[in-house]
C-alpha cells in the first residue's frame, strides 16, 4: 500500500502533496460527512469520539479500494490517467461499557506526476524541461474513546506519520550534444507523532428522533524529518541514485526540520447529524486547517487556510422487512466544497464533488459491502493552471463479529 501512486494530479508537487480527506465508505457516499455521525454497525475515523457508540459485545474489520479516474485539461493539452489502489484497513473493538478503540494505517498525502514543455533556446537548440513527482505520507492511528455521561463522548486519536516525497525537475539539451543535463531533486521525510481530539453529544427529541453534535480539534504540531535538495548535471538523467550519470554535484544541502520549518497546522471542525432510528440520516460538516502560516522546505508552495464544507444524507426504506432486500439497503449521498491549502499563481485552489452510494447488508449480520462513487472538479484552466475532472470508486467492506462471546450449540 505504502509505495502506490494516489494521484497523477500536477498540483501533488506542492506542499505535502494530495492530502487526502479520511473517513471510509459510509462517509465517502455521504460527501465526506462524519464529524457527528454516530454507528454500531460502521467505524468513522473523522471523529475518535464515535468509536464509543459500538456495541460491547462488537469487533469491526474495515477494508476498503479505491479506483480513479483523472482527465486533466489546460487551453492547450488534455490528459487521462487511472488507477485502483489498496486505500485503509481499520479494526474496532469495545473495551468495556464505557468506551472503545480502534487501530488502522491509511494514505494521508501522496504526489505523483510527469510533465514536460520542450521550447527553444538561442544557444543551446531544442531545450525539454521535465517535471517529476512520486511518493506517500502515510498515517498509522490508534483511537481511544470513553462516554462518560449518557449522551457525551470523548476521544483522541495518537497518529504516526511517515514516509517520503519526491520530486525532480530537469532541463536536457537535445540538439546539443556537448551541453550537459540539469537537474533538481528534493526529498522530504517525514515521521512523527501528532494527536487530534473530538467530542460527540447526543440530544434525543423522541424515542426514535436526535440530534447528534460534534466537534473536533488538532493543535499545530512540529513535525520531526528533513528535507534534502540536490542540484547536480550530468549527460543523462538518472532519476534515483544520483539524479546523473557521470554526475557533477553543484549542490547538496540536508536539513533537519527544527520547529520552525514543518508543522501539522492546527485545525477544527464542527459536525451536526439529523437521526430517525433505522430510518434516516442527514449530516452537515464545517472543518478548517490553519496552513496559512506553515512553511515548507521548497520554494514553490504558498499556502493558505483549508476549509471544507459537506452535507450528506442516509436513507433506508424499511430495515425490517426480510421480503424485500432492497428496502433494508441504506442508500447514500452528499457533496463536499473544498478551499484547498495552495495558492498557485495568487489562486486559491478549489474542489467541489458530488457523491452517491448504499451499504448493502449481509443477512442477519452487521456486515455489509459499501460502495460509492464521487464526481467533482479542481482547480481551473485559467491563469495558466490545469483543471481537473476526476471520478473515485470505492469499495469497503465492514466485517462484523462478536466480541468474546460463547456459542451455543445444540
Amino acid at each position: 500500500m505504502l509505495g502506490q501512486s494516489y494521484t497523477f494530479s500536477p498540483y501533488s508537487r506542492y506542499g505535502l502533496g494530495e492530502i487526502e480527506h479520511r473517513g471510509f465508505g459510509r462517509n465517502t457516499a455521504m460527501g465526506g460527512t462524519g464529524i457527528a455521525l454516530r454507528s454500531n454497525e460502521h467505524l468513522n475515523d473523522l471523529n475518535p469520539a464515535s468509536y464509543s457508540a459500538m456495541d460491547s459485545s462488537s469487533f469491526f474489520f474495515e477494508t476498503g479500494l479505491k479506483g480513479f479516474y483523472q482527465n486533466l485539461s489546460t487551453t492547450d493539452n488534455n490528459a487521462s490517467f487511472s488507477d485502483i489502489n489498496f486505500e485503509f484497513f481499520a479494526i474496532g473493538f469495545p473495551l468495556a461499557s464505557w468506551g472503545a478503540a480502534t487501530i488502522g494505517i491509511r494514505p494521508f498525502s501522496g504526489t505523483g506526476y510527469n510533465f514536460a514543455n520542450i521550447s527553444e533556446d538561442e544557444d543551446f537548440g531544442t531545450e525539454l524541461q521535465e517535471a517529476y513527482g512520486t511518493g506517500s505520507i502515510s498515517r498509522a492511528y490508534a483511537g481511544f474513546s470513553a462516554k462518560p455521561f449518557k449522551f457525551l463522548s470523548l476521544g483522541v486519536h495518537f497518529s504516526y506519520l511517515f514516509g517520503n516525497l519526491t520530486s525532480v525537475n530537469s532541463i536536457d539539451y537535445l540538439n546539443h550534444s556537448s551541453a550537459l543535463s540539469w537537474g533538481k531533486r528534493q526529498n522530504i521525510h517525514v515521521n512523527d507523532i501528532f494527536f487530534d481530539f473530538g467530542l460527540q453529544t447526543t440530544i434525543p427529541l423522541s424515542e426514535k428522533k436526535s440530534i447528534t453534535v460534534g466537534a473536533t480539534f488538532s493543535p499545530k504540531t512540529p513535525l520531526k524529518g528533513y528535507s534534502e535538495e540536490l542540484v547536480a548535471r550530468g549527460t543523462k538523467i538518472e532519476v534515483e541514485g544520483e539524479l546523473f550519470v557521470d554526475a557533477d554535484t553543484l549542490r547538496y544541502n540536508k536539513r533537519d526540520f527544527s520547529n520552525d520549518a514543518l508543522k501539522m497546522p492546527m485545525s477544527y471542525g464542527f459536525g451536526v447529524a439529523y437521526n430517525i432510528k433505522n430510518k434516516l440520516t442527514i449530516s452537515a460538516d464545517y472543518l478548517t486547517n490553519g496552513w496559512d502560516d506553515i512553511t515548507f522546505p521548497d520554494e514553490f508552495s504558498k499556502t493558505t487556510t483549508r476549509t471544507r464544507y459537506a452535507l450528506g444524507v442516509e436513507y433506508i426504506p424499511n430495515n425490517r422487512n426480510p421480503k424485500s432486500y432492497v428496502s433494508r439497503v441504506r442508500y447514500r449521498i452528499g457533496g463536499h466544497m473544498l478551499n484547498d491549502y495552495l495558492v498557485i499563481n495568487n489562486y486559491q485552489l478549489e474542489d467541489f464533488g458530488i457523491s452517491f452510494g448504499a451499504g448493502l447488508p449481509l443477512k442477519r449480520s452487521k456486515t455489509s459491502l459499501n460502495v460509492a462513487f464521487e464526481f467533482g472538479q479542481r482547480g481551473t484552466a485559467n491563469f495558466g493552471l490545469v483543471k481537473e475532472k476526476y471520478f473515485n470508486v470505492y469499495l469497503n467492506i465492514t466485517l462484523h463479529e462478536f466480541w468474546f462471546l460463547k456459542q451455543k450449540f445444540e
